[in-house]
């Protein structure tokens, strides 16, 4: 489709070899990196020769990037202004950028509201409304009486081992509130974690479980197309996850403490607790780190209860996981997820 004599814009799919091989060639020339979860993109092009590119995937505007020589043409604008109009049309009604700190001035002025910002990375998002009333949502469950202790948790699934965090939380604090990873990127969906965690706490009067929403960012939905140093990735998407958390959702909640469970065998969960020792102390925040519950002298783990499950151990499944959880992966529902596993489908999270 063009909208000047110079330039057209055309969608680009990720499914077509020839076009996705395009636009990853353009992003190498351009220091950027093309990412396997991008579901639309559009390029613009000058005459044959593609000149600027953008995508989505999900909620998340990734991969925007300009040709140099054609800069200052708003070729952004038009860009993002496609892919907002694409996102509307599939139901997505607000938008995510994350990007380096040079870029902030651009996405600032096509309208995008500043959510967080470290030293190598920013967020944004087009709706300046929706974090507002996430944070008041969260004020709405804030207790006054006492101390509130806050935890983030997966549960893929809920096991003894996350049981036994929440209980050393809630001995330790007056109030406990655990955000459950949103994200639909794990075996068991959100819908189903949820359940389970609300089930296998329900017990504990002092504690509320809450969905985590967009705010709680995953590390399985980070971008790092941006980050040209890879061994910085983790420690990137750790450094604005933790900023975000100790300067907005922790004051919301009224939280003055974070618990985490000690990670033995995740080299990127242990580098992220590290990184809340280091900037959650400054927000006013402690940080406990509890040893991990162990069933048969290792500690228990969400893959492992998978592995096992997948495999038909259910009596050592049933050592690892609370009663409420164990009914679940007996049940009609979860059938399906275990084919999935037994398929060789699975996530380590």
């Amino acid at each position: 489709m063009a909208w000047s004599g110079e330039y057209s814009i055309r969608s680009l799919s990720p499914s077509v070899a020839p076009e996705r091989s395009l636009v990853e060639k353009f992003l190498q020339r351009e220091n950027l990196r093309y990412e396997r979860d991008i579901e639309y993109t559009v390029g613009v092009f000058q005459a044959d020769t593609l000149v600027a590119t953008g995508s989505i995937a999900g909620r998340v505007i990734k991969g925007v990037a300009v040709k140099r020589g054609v800069r200052g043409e708003n070729l952004t604008a038009k860009i993002v202004s496609y892919l907002k109009l694409n996102a509307y049309h599939n139901g997505v009604n607000s938008l995510f950028v994350f990007t380096t700190p040079e870029n902030r001035s651009i996405f600032a002025s096509l309208g995008f509201s500043l959510v967080v910002e470290t030293n190598e990375a920013v967020l944004f998002e087009d709706n300046k409304h929706s974090f507002r009333r996430y944070c008041a949502q969260l004020e709405a469950i804030r207790r006054e009486d006492g101390t509130t202790a806050a935890l983030v948790m997966n549960c893929n699934p809920f096991t003894n081992g996350h049981r036994y965090l929440v209980e050393s939380a809630a001995a330790q604090s007056d109030n406990v509130v655990i955000f459950v990873v949103q994200e639909d990127r794990s075996v068991f969906s959100f819908d189903d974690r949820l359940h389970l965690v609300t089930e296998g706490t329900k017990d504990l009067p002092n504690v509320t479980v809450v969905p985590g929403g967009d705010y709680i960012i995953s590390n399985a939905t980070f971008p790092t197309y941006f980050i040209k140093d890879t061994q910085r990735i983790d420690a990137t998407y750790a450094e604005l996850d933790v900023t975000l958390f100790g300067r907005s959702i922790a004051p919301a909640i009224g939280a003055t403490c974070r618990f985490v469970g000690h990670e033995p065998y995740c080299p990127v969960t242990a580098h992220y607790n590290r990184t809340l020792k280091t900037l959650l102390p400054a927000a006013g925040i402690e940080v406990v780190e509890v040893e991990r519950k162990e069933a048969g002298g290792r500690a228990i783990s969400a893959s492992e209860v998978r592995r096992l499950w997948a495999e038909g151990a259910l009596d050592a499944v049933a050592q690892m996981v609370p009663d409420s959880t164990y009914r679940f992966l007996l049940s009609d529902t979860a059938q399906a997820i275990k084919g999935r596993l037994q398929g060789g489908e699975d996530e380590d999270r």
